[in-house]
């Protein structure tokens, strides 16, 4: 009968072992933080070359008229909101600040893609 009263017990505890890298917040293998790392590199590099191409198009743009007045002005508004989202997606990058970073790339997207759609077609 004694043993019957363990048997639950340690069936339940068990059971934690597959839940312990949820619950103390480890990463469930090595694999998962690679991925993790090889995407947050990969985003970063994109958000550069996103700003990079962002502020080539608008200088050529406002270099050949088709960026003048008001337009101009809010794209340069808008280029400088993305510089200083790339700015801070690097300083959360490097501090292995998760929602900064996420936050930072989403207000670059943002920024990158409010400038290029002011541009005349």
């Amino acid at each position: 009968m004694r043993k019957l009263i363990f048997l639950p017990a340690l069936l339940a505890l068990s059971g934690c072992a597959g839940l312990a890298p949820l619950l103390l917040g480890a990463p469930a293998s090595p694999a998962a933080v690679a991925n993790k790392t090889t995407l947050d590199e990969t985003a970063l590099r994109l958000a550069e070359t996103a700003y990079a191409a962002e502020r080539t198009a608008i200088d050529t743009a406002a270099d050949a008229g088709l960026l003048t007045g008001q337009n101009a002005a809010k794209a340069a508004s808008l280029d400088n909101k993305a510089y200083a989202a790339l700015g801070l997606a690097r300083r959360a990058y490097s501090a292995a600040n998760a929602a900064d970073y996420a936050d930072a790339i989403s207000q670059l997207r943002d920024a990158v893609t409010g400038a290029v759609a002011l541009i005349k077609k």
